[in-house]
């Protein structure tokens, strides 16, 4: 890591850099302008909403690294933060060349590449689990033959997030198709990862990282879609854990970090609860993608991007154990595939106190698509409460109050997080 320095440029105001401008991100850039950055914002597509929501917003790829250099030279930048896994290794390969607070280049390759991760973990003993990585469909039939248990999941080894290119199989008929689908969501040439399937609750937590110090925030249950697929319907704080349970994560996350080298910033950090205890399944460098890090500081008083982006500065976090325990629910809005003649829903959802935020990614003409990847989903809700019982009712009747009209002339409601649990939101994954 670099050594730290005062948060201060020659305007007394701290340059950060922030690579990713999506609809997603605009909260956390609204958050840092307001906790006193100067922020600049990089994302490839002109019309990024988070160009708008900058200081200054640039229409730059965040893998051009020398494009993002130069930009750097420009402003004066103290500071870098990627709001992807995609940028990730961008975000330090900048800092090291301009002398910033970074994990560092190889620290960036372990936690951005599945299998990376895995290698690195593999000394965790019950934290960690077995896996293979193939390059080929050869190499996945023998990987699944050395494995020789079913079910397995199959991912990217690198891929832009979102659950893109997981899936499951209960037999070697399906490596094909399960290799193939990783294979082409990931990222250009990634190679597949296999693992044995996890049986247990899922979750995902978010943690703070100051040099052998970590502090997990919160702890999150996640919904998951119908299998073979694998995508997230709603992500509920605090996840019912005890507090033993609690400590087990902690101590895992710990551990898990300082195994892939992690000496400042944050980690979104993605794990199964197992009748043996936690097993990870794969970490982000980064605060969890979308509205996590502003519902990481409802749940727990701590900002998290806010504090990402002082130490991206050279600065010690403010805040750093979670001082609060409050109810959450991410939810995403999954409609049954088809043309969408109208989507609407009242004023009253969207204005109501809970609703943090909300918004729908289809609109009237657009077609709703299996819920294979992140893609098939049709808007999200972000719902603040006191509780995960009332936040998840809450996010229930938000669901209820989405209404799709297709060319055909039938109507849907989003479906509710027990429509999902009992089978009845499928959503046609055939």
């Amino acid at each position: 890591m670099a050594e730290r320095k005062p948060v201060a440029c020659s305007t007394d105001t701290p340059r950060l850099l922030v690579l990713g401008g999506n609809r997603y991100n605009v909260p956390s850039i609204h958050r840092a302008r307001e906790s006193g950055f100067h922020v600049i914002v990089a994302d490839r597509n002109p019309a990024a909403p988070g160009l708008a929501a900058a200081d200054v917003g640039l229409a730059i790829d965040i893998l051009d690294i020398e494009g993002l250099t130069e930009t750097c030279r420009r402003h004066g930048v103290d500071g870098v933060v990627s709001l992807a896994d995609v940028g990730v290794r961008s975000g330090a390969e900048l800092a090291e060349r301009f002398g910033l607070a970074t994990i560092g280049r190889d620290a960036a390759a372990r936690a951005t590449s599945k299998a990376a991760m895995r290698e690195a973990w593999a000394g965790l003993g019950p934290y960690s689990t077995r896996f293979r990585v193939a390059s080929n469909t050869r190499e996945a039939l023998a990987a699944v033959d050395e494995l020789a248990e079913f079910p397995l999941i199959f991912k990217p080894d690198r891929s832009f997030g979102g659950s893109r290119g997981v899936s499951r199989i209960e037999n070697r008929d399906q490596v094909g198709r399960a290799f193939e689908f990783a294979t082409r969501e990931g990222l250009a040439g990634t190679s597949a990862l296999i693992e044995r399937f996890l049986v247990g609750s899922e979750h995902s937590c978010e943690v703070l990282i100051d040099g052998d110090r970590t502090s997990v925030l919160c702890i999150g249950r996640k919904i998951k879609s119908n299998l073979p697929y694998r995508v997230d319907i709603s992500v509920q704080y605090p996840a019912p854990l005890s507090g033993q349970r609690e400590a087990r994560v902690a101590d895992m996350c710990d551990k898990a970090i300082k195994a892939l080298g992690l000496t400042t910033g944050t980690a979104h950090i993605e794990f199964v609860y197992t009748s043996d205890g936690p097993v990870l399944m794969e970490l982000g460098a980064r605060c969890g993608g979308g509205h996590t890090a502003q519902i990481a500081s409802h749940v727990s008083g701590v900002d998290e991007f806010v504090e990402a982006c002082r130490m991206a500065c050279g600065s010690a976090p403010i805040g750093f154990e979670p001082t609060a325990r409050r109810g959450a629910d991410y939810r995403f809005l999954i409609l049954p595939p088809g043309r969408i003649k109208t989507i609407t829903y009242p004023d009253e959802v969207k204005d109501h106190p809970a609703v943090f935020d909300m918004d729908l990614t289809v609109e009237s003409g657009d077609e709703i698509l299996p819920l294979r990847t992140t893609a098939g989903r049709a808007g999200f809700a972000v719902i603040f409460s006191t509780g995960l019982e009332e936040a998840s009712a809450q996010a229930d009747w938000v669901c209820r109050n989405v209404i799709a009209t297709y060319r055909e002339g039938s109507t849907a409601s989003a479906y509710t997080a027990a429509d999902i649990l009992e089978g009845t939101g499928s959503n046609d994954q055939n």
